[in-house]
This record gives structure tokens, sequence and C-alpha cells, in this order.
């Protein structure tokens, strides 16, 4: 039975408090895999993270031939089945145990938890996912999926890196903070236990911390007035004798407090107290500044999961009714950290219906698309176009940009297989070609191209009721086709 010791010496545990551990513990479960015996075969559905405590696992996948190739060995700490639980896809690899191997499962939706609110668990898993999925580029012939995997981890990794390393700060001052806050409030307390602070006066100050706490000036602030507020209050607490007036105005600042709400606080408590009941209330105001902190970042980790979730189609039937405005927005998302500085246009039909498709693979569509027009444009600050419109019995999406065009020469085979523009080792090339396998083989909408300097406009055309027969009669064509 697993222990509360065993999970604390797993490094991807490492950062959680006691109560989140033991929250883990008594949702997780444990199973043993004997020797010779598989745990996870490739196209297997995954419900849970995999943690090894104790054996050794090795880690295969089919190659093309009919073969397998070792990937990877396991051993405790290690983890595993993050890569397919993100993308919403069976094992992509299969699992034998080399000795007896004893494993602790997280369910899907503690690991999702655990991923939006803790940020050094969710760094482990991204930093890992990242590396592996790098291993599993090398030997798939399923790059598409792939492709789409890699953009996941990269926008995973650029997205939540400044949350979650802003919620790590915060929590860190918040810590230093409270400690200050509970010395002054018991210093407080016993002031006013020996009858030098009115218990009258306490509660006024108890009082007046909870109308400022977190009550900062909403919107954005001019720079200059936010200076010249600070300036005032430090010069109020210099002269009354604060050797750190100027660590303490820039927290009353911030929440609205000015010298008049000093002055009369001020009034209402005895001189030899005042210093300290005046720190308290700085205190009380960082800390609550503090958590409004943690909570924005935690938030926007959660909204960030929430996008990828969209992205990935995370636990949906293969095929959906589709949004596809909603799909290009999480797209952008995903590859916000590639379209930098670039300008975006959007004219998405409002009342675009809802189209029966494989949501999943229409991201890779949309995300080969985009990279594309980014390329296209490079660092020039060029400009990419999104237009959505209903055509009768189809919905059509353009993708534009203002790059240098498509050489004719060339543009009659962008959607062959492998053909690629770019140098070897520079990139995965185009993509278009899974593109088109997705669009006209797996949708039977239609996929081309107009181009010319300064103007190219990738145009795609899906039917509103999806592939003919549900995709069944294509999926045996399309799967042909795509080595699978």
């Amino acid at each position: 039975m697993t222990t509360l010791d065993e999970l604390r010496r797993v490094p991807l545990l490492d950062g959680l408090s006691e109560e989140e551990l033991g929250r883990v513990l008594e949702e997780g479960s444990e199973k043993v895999v004997r020797a010779g015996e598989a745990n996870g075969r490739e196209g297997e559905p995954v419900e849970h993270l995999y943690v090894i405590l104790d054996g050794e696992l090795r880690i295969t996948k089919r190659t093309s031939d009919g073969g397998e190739t070792v990937l990877n060995v396991y051993t405790p700490g290690n983890f595993f089945a993050e890569v397919p639980l993100l993308a919403g896809s069976p094992f992509m690899a299969s699992g034998r145990a080399l000795t007896d191997c004893r494993l602790f499962l997280i369910p899907n939706d503690l690991f999702r938890r655990l991923l939006s609110k803790n940020a050094s668990f969710s760094h482990e898993i991204l930093q890992t996912m990242a590396e592996r999925v790098q291993i599993l580029q090398s030997v798939t012939g399923q790059r598409e999926k792939l492709d789409s995997l890699g953009t996941l981890a990269a926008g995973l990794a650029h997205e939540l890196n400044n949350p979650a390393s802003a919620t790590r700060r915060s929590a860190e001052d918040l810590r230093e903070s409270f400690a200050r806050l509970r010395s002054l409030g018991s210093g407080l307390a016993q002031a006013a236990a020996r009858g030098e602070l009115d218990p009258r006066a306490l509660d006024a100050l108890e009082e007046f911390v909870a109308g400022t706490s977190g009550a900062g000036t909403p919107g954005a602030v001019d720079a200059l007035e936010e200076s010249a507020k600070e300036e005032e209050l430090a010069l109020w607490l210099e002269d009354r004798g604060f050797a750190d007036a100027w660590e303490l105005a820039p927290t009353f600042a911030d929440a609205g407090v000015g010298t008049g709400d000093l002055d009369a606080l001020s009034e209402s408590v005895p001189s030899g107290v005042r210093g300290d009941a005046l720190r308290y209330l700085e205190a009380a105001i960082g800390v609550s500044g503090l958590l409004d902190e943690v909570e924005g970042g935690a938030g926007r980790v959660s909204e960030i999961v929430r996008t990828m979730e969209g992205y990935s189609y995370m636990d949906r039937a293969p095929l959906q009714d589709v949004d596809v405005n909603r799909s290009l927005e999480d797209t952008i998302s995903v590859l916000g950290y590639k379209l930098g500085g670039l300008e975006v246009g959007r004219d998405l039909d409002p009342d675009l219906p809802r189209v029966a498709a494989y949501g999943g693979e229409l991201n890779q569509v949309w995300t080969a698309l985009l990279d594309n027009a980014v390329d296209a444009v490079g660092d020039s600050g060029g400009r990419i176009g999104l237009r959505t419109a209903c055509e009768g019995d189809r919905v059509l999406v353009q993708v534009t940009d203002d790059g240098p065009g498509i050489p004719e020469a060339i543009r009659g085979r962008i959607f062959e297989p492998f053909f690629t523009t770019k140098d070897v080792g520079s990139g995965t090339g185009l993509g278009l070609d899974v593109g088109y396998r997705i669009v006209v083989g797996r949708h039977g909408g239609d996929i081309h191209v107009v181009s010319e300097p300064g103007a190219t406009r990738f145009e795609v055309r899906l039917p509103v009721d999806g592939p003919a027969g549900g995709g069944e009669a294509m999926d045996v064509e399309w799967s042909l086709e795509a080595g699978r």
C-alpha cells in the first residue's frame, strides 16, 4: 500500500503541500505489474498519470515495418502518460515490466487540477513532456499528430511560464508578509491586553483594514500620479519618524490610502503603538494584494488549461459538433508564442453554423496554415488575417498573409506529401499534405491556395453536415494514405 513517505520521495510531487499530498494519496490508486506483463498498449485509452514506485518499465513503439523500437526504460520516480492525457489521445507507446513494478495511478481529473494549481508540478510535467515529444518525433510515422503535440507542449510551456512564475514569487512573498502580519497583530493584541491600546481602537483598526485591503485603484493608473502619491505618503511617514517610510508608501498608494486616511487612523490610536498599527495596516494590505496576485495567476493557468482542452478536444468523441470560430481562437492562443507582435486580423461570422468534424484534426489544419503564415511574414511585422463565412451547406475558412507569396513554380506541389521549401533540420516542412488529407480525405471538404506577392490566401471549405457516412467510408482511404 502506497504511503505518504513514498509520495514525498517522488520528484514530480516535491512541490506539493502535505494537504495536497494527502488528497493525491486519497484519490489515487496502486497497481502492481509483474515482470513480463504489459502495462498500457499503444492505441489503448489513457485515464491516469502513472508514477513508478518500484521496478523498471520498458517503453516501446511500433515501427512502420511492424517491429518495435525502445524509447526508454523508466525507473522509480519516473512518470508517464502525461502526453496522451493532455492531448486526449490513446497510449502512443507500449509499456512492459522488466521487473515486478509497483505503480501509483493519478486519475485524469486530479492530474489536470494539479497542473493548473501547482507551479512546480506543471513545470516538471511540461519539461518532461517536451523532452518526450522530441523522442517521439524521431521514431513516429504519424508526424501530423506529433506536430500537434509539439505545438501544444510549446504553447503550454510558454503560456504557463509567466503566470506560474508570478504565482510562485507571490507565494514566497506572501509567506514573509504573513509572518510579519502575524507578529505585528500579536504585538497589538498584547498591547490591548496590557491596557496600552483601547479595544475600541483595535476594532477601528480592523475595520480600517477591512475597508482598504484589496481596494486598489481600478483600471490603469498614471505612473506620474502614482509616483506623486507615493512621495506624499513617504514624506508623511518620514515626518512621523518612520525609517522605512519609502518601503511602506507604495503599498498604501496601491490600495488608495491617502495621508488623510492615515491622519484619521493615527488620531484613534495611542502614540505608543501608532507605529505598529500603521505597519500592521501595511502588512494586511500587502497580504491581501498578494492573495489577489496568486488568485489571478491560478485563474490564468486555469484559463490556459481550458484553452488547451479546447485545442486538443480532450474527453470528447472523435466526431463532434465543432465551433470553427472557437477552434481558430484556441489555435491562436496555442500559437501565441510564435505570433509575437504580428497583427492578426479577424473577420469571423458570429452566426457561423457548427460543423460535424474531427475537432482535434481540424486544429492541426489551422495550426499548419497559421504556422506557415507566420513563416511567410517573418520578422517584418506583417499581417495575418482570419475570415469565416457560411456558403450554403459549407463553412469557409480563409487564412491570409501579406508575405512574399508562393512562387508559381512550386504552387502546384505544396500539398504533396513531404514536400517542403525548408532546409534539412530547419523544420518539419509546410505540413500542408497533412492538412489536405484531413480536409479532403477525412472530411470531404476542399482546400486550395491563391497567391501573389503581398497576398496569399488559403481557403478551406467544410461540409456543415460532416463527412459522408459519418467519416467511416473515408477513414479507410485516409488511413492507408497516412500509412496507418
